[in-house]
């Protein structure tokens, strides 16, 4: 799949989730962009953490740090990239790494899609 054309397969709201997080915060905006500011400024050191595990073959690294992705991915209401971590790590835990570098590079794409939404709040 292009990854130029992979965010363009979803809406704004699989990308972020924006009302879900909103209502599991109460409605509390400030404390919503709060935490999609935390979002923003962990997930570069995240994603750096994983290629760094799918560049090494290390299934157990991926399977961690893809858990770790898919957290506050969840806490964000950034439905898109939580999925494709989540994915991520169930083929970790299964061992099957042959697609792993394809798996990233659209993770990548999705979170840099999320960011954008994000930034604009």
């Amino acid at each position: 799949m292009n990854p130029d054309t992979l965010a363009n397969q979803y809406t704004n709201s699989e990308l972020w989730n924006r009302n879900a997080a909103l209502g599991r915060l109460a409605g509390n905006e400030t404390l919503l962009n709060r935490i999609a500011d935390m979002f923003i400024a962990q997930i570069e050191q995240k994603q750096s953490q994983l290629q760094s595990a799918v560049d090494a073959e290390d299934a157990e690294a991926i399977r961690f740090e893809s858990h770790s992705i898919k957290g506050v991915s969840g806490d964000v209401g950034a439905d898109a990239v939580r999925q494709k971590s989540a994915e991520m790590e169930q083929l970790a835990k299964l061992g099957v790494l042959e697609d792993m570098s394809e798996h990233m590079l659209q993770l990548s794409v999705l979170i840099r899609a999320t960011i954008m939404l994000m930034e604009k709040k």
